[in-house]
């Protein structure tokens, strides 16, 4: 028994279970945003947006609206839903949009783009937000039905679900929770099932009849397996997603954010990602949220360090893998003694106490901003400390609400002793600190010579290279420097061509030169000293963030340089320390020091006033406007993550349509290439007659000659004579490839082609026609009323 056909209504209706299916993958997928809300409340305008946009797709299939304008209509539809949720008071019977009801939903809309700016995760919910949401999520709803129904690939879904995943990972440092991920899983899984179920029952499934040869039918058991097969793959693919990461720890779901990826304890490696990523995203931050507060007994406080890169590849500075085991605990003991440092001769009431208060919403801060160096720190929970580094960091707490106490050593470096110092420096230090890699751009050593060359020391030469950087009008400090041209080295770049960056740049190319000039070097990472507050309280914001180089010097460990210009056209908060100038000459005057007066109150110190909120009888620390630390591997806010899924959606809708049309014109044009002799481009010939009949609609029966197919088609579709002519010669070339000893001559047969293909799409509906443009169904050719696909006949031997 024949498969059976279907009429053109069935072909409809026959679309309804996959919109459903569509509709269900998409609510489905919504469980991925929750928790980057601070309640469901957004939950049910999204909702309804969805099913907006699903009820009237299916209604507009069931009208024979034409397939490509179906996202068109959605589109009305989730707009008069908008309407009628949010501005009914100014559209026609309270759902039809008017001029002044698209201005009011334009205006909300701003406004929810500010407050996802703004406010950090899990956001707060409003009613511009939730408008926001509703009408991303609705556009997000029309392309998952375009793809899975109107071109009915619903594998291309995928993409889009991968893209909506992608909105909590960048925004939420939890990642995606478990529950989440299976019900997103189970849509599309679903949604691929029916898709299947669909072309199953459309086409009959295989049964034996009496004479034990397959036929076709409609039988419902054959879908049934396949969708129990679906739902033992479906099981698979979640037990292996979800189990996976418990056996590879270093698979945890909120890897993506973790700065330390693959943190574990008992002796195990610690490896980071890119520190300076998370420090830019701090300065680049628009309402620069405070991190932590601190009181000190330093009359000027350092720089907390969080970070030390060591590691330069030519291009990126990162860290090496640090070790969390039992001796790295950190504890009532101190810590171990700083590389280079005498600390013997230091009393303990001359250590530097601190105490540090971070935020209660900073999340996976888990390596410590401390004054460097540190010899202890006092902190609950279970903490290491690099012995090498001396970076404080944490396999399992955060210190986001906690409040550690550090004590360090005092800044005694002295500046004339730091000038007698003579090559080598490195002393017991790593020799990696001076390695520089071999594929440098060659003009960067000549440049480091001629910086130093008349430096009467290692410390002379270190003073010439930070006045290097920071001499008025040499580089320019700016926040976006201008992109690094493709396949250009950016060190190479920033020194010669731009001189336009921040701390990170200035950094990275001090460091690097100084280990050129014979210094080790290496890149730290945490904040500047911020703010000293009325009651006594410094209070650091995200816009103290900052990298600097720090050079070893033997006796005197490793040292803070500043290159980063420090003026209000740079970075405010940075400052030079005194022992980073020239030692003052004996033979002069001491007032030609260039070194800043040491008796210069602590609240002086440059960018202070710069960063005094407007509000100055505010709390040192708000932990209500804070998010998360540099740790955080995260965008401020939805915006970034917004837009670019709504660019992706706009370019899947322009772009995923023509995909079809695209692909049918490359057949062609391989055809036609590959087509060399007068057989091959008969045949050429034939099977693109046969491509275009079917991508028309019209019936076409493999089973007649090509003199059958001709005369019937000539007749169906009423061709002029031009185009008959042009039919029949395709036809007759076909007849000779196929049979005669040797093919006739082939010129002029793509131009016949050409012609016939006109001609019947002039024959045929607009509809049609447009369809045939789109969707070509010859793409994925399937032949109605039980017709089967024969093979070409091949061409008689001579």
């Amino acid at each position: 028994m024949a498969g059976r056909g279907r009429t053109p209504n069935d072909q409809m209706n026959v679309r309804t279970p996959i919109a459903i299916a569509a509709t269900i993958c998409t609510l489905c997928a919504l469980t991925l945003l929750l928790p980057i809300f601070a309640s469901p409340g957004w939950l049910d305008d999204v909702v309804v947006a969805v099913l907006t946009v699903g009820i009237s797709g299916i209604v507009a299939r069931l009208v024979r609206v034409p397939l490509s304008l179906a996202p068109l209509v959605q589109a009305l539809a989730l707009v008069c839903a908008m309407t009628a949720l949010y501005v009914p008071h100014y559209a026609l019977l309270g759902v039809i949009p008017t001029g002044e009801s698209i201005a009011s939903l334009r205006v909300m809309a701003d406004a929810g783009w500010t407050e996802i700016i703004l406010k950090p995760t899990p956001v707060a919910v409003s009613a511009p937000l939730a408008l926001v949401a509703a009408l991303s999520l609705g556009l997000f709803a029309i392309l998952v039905d375009f793809l899975a129904v109107t071109l009915r690939l619903p594998a291309l879904t995928g993409l889009a679900l991968l893209a909506l995943i992608f909105v909590p990972l960048s925004v939420y440092h939890k990642g995606i929770p478990w529950p989440a991920f299976v019900a997103t899983a189970t849509g599309f899984l679903l949604l691929l099932a029916v898709d299947n179920w669909d072309r199953l029952w459309r086409w009959g499934a295989a049964a034996p009849n009496h004479s034990g040869e397959g036929q076709r039918s409609p039988s419902m058991g054959g879908a049934g397996r396949h969708l129990w097969f679906t739902a033992q793959v479906a099981a698979m693919a979640v037990a292996v997603a979800l189990l996976v990461p418990t056996a590879l720890p270093g698979l945890v779901n909120d890897a993506v954010f973790a700065l330390a990826s693959g943190v574990q304890s008992n002796g195990q490696r610690v490896t980071t990602t890119h520190p300076i990523a998370s420090m830019r995203r701090d300065l680049t931050s628009v309402s620069d949220r405070q991190v932590l507060r601190y009181t000190t007994t330093a009359d000027r406080p350092d720089y907390l360090r969080m970070y030390v890169l060591d590691s330069f590849d030519g291009e990126v500075w990162t860290m090496s893998a640090v070790e969390a085991s039992a001796r790295n605990r950190v504890d009532d003991s101190e810590l171990p003694l700083p590389a280079g440092r005498a600390t013997d001769d230091v009393a303990e009431d001359e250590l530097v106490r601190t105490t540090i208060t971070v935020a209660s919403r900073v999340s996976r801060m888990d390596f410590l901003p401390v004054p460097a160096p540190a010899r202890h720190v006092e902190i609950s929970g279970e903490w290491f400390a690099d012995p090498s580094t001396l970076m404080v960091f944490s396999t399992r707490d955060e210190a986001g609400g906690r409040t550690y106490e550090v004590q360090s050593l005092p800044d005694n470096a002295d500046r004339s002793a730091l000038a007698e110092v003579s090559y080598p420096v490195s002393g017991s230090v790593d020799q990696r600190y001076l390695e520089v890699p071999d594929h440098l751009d060659p003009r960067i050593a000549p440049l480091t010579d001629s910086i130093v060359n008349d430096a009467s020391g290692p410390h002379e030469a270190a003073v010439q290279l930070q006045k290097w950087f920071t001499e008025e009008g040499r580089f320019t400090y700016n926040l976006q420097p201008p992109p690094v041209p493709e396949g250009s080295d950016p060190l190479r770049h920033f020194l010669f061509d731009s001189r336009v960056g921040y701390c990170q740049q200035f950094a990275a190319a001090m460091a690097l030169m100084a280990r050129q000039a014979g210094i080790p070097a290496r890149v730290a990472v945490g904040y500047t000293e911020g703010e000293r507050r009325s009651n006594g309280e410094w209070v650091v914001t995200e816009s103290n963030a900052h990298a600097w180089p720090e050079l070893y010097f033997q006796d005197f460990g490793w040292l803070r340089f500043e290159p980063t210009p420090s003026s209000t056209t740079g970075q405010d908060s940075a400052s030079v320390p005194f022992y980073a100038y020239s030692a003052p000459d004996s033979s002069t005057d001491s007032d030609t020091d260039d070194a800043p007066d040491t008796d210069d109150a602590p609240g002086d110190s440059p960018g202070e006033d710069a960063q005094a909120p407007s509000d100055s009888s505010a709390s040192p620390v708000d932990d209500g406007a804070l998010s998360t630390s540099p740790t955080t591997n995260r965008m401020d806010g939805l915006l970034v993550v917004a837009v670019a899924g709504t660019v992706i959606a706009a370019a899947l809708l322009l772009l995923v349509p023509a995909l079809p049309t695209l692909i049918r014109l490359l057949v062609r044009r391989l055809r036609w290439g590959r087509a060399n002799g007068a057989g091959e481009r008969a045949h050429a010939a034939w099977r693109e007659l046969q491509d275009d009949v079917v991508d028309l609609g019209l019936v076409w029966n493999v089973a007649e000659s090509p003199r059958a197919a001709a005369r019937r088609l000539s007749e169906t579709a009423r061709l002029a004579e031009p185009a008959t002519a042009a039919l029949w010669r395709l036809a007759k070339a076909e007849e000779s490839a196929r049979y005669a000893p040797h093919p006739a001559d082939g010129q002029g047969l793509e131009a016949d082609s050409r012609t016939v293909r006109l001609a019947l799409r002039a024959s045929v509906s607009s509809g049609q026609r447009l369809q045939a443009i789109l969707l070509p169904r010859s793409l994925w050719r399937t032949w109605p009323n039980g017709e089967a696909s024969l093979p070409a006949p091949q061409p008689r031997s001579t």
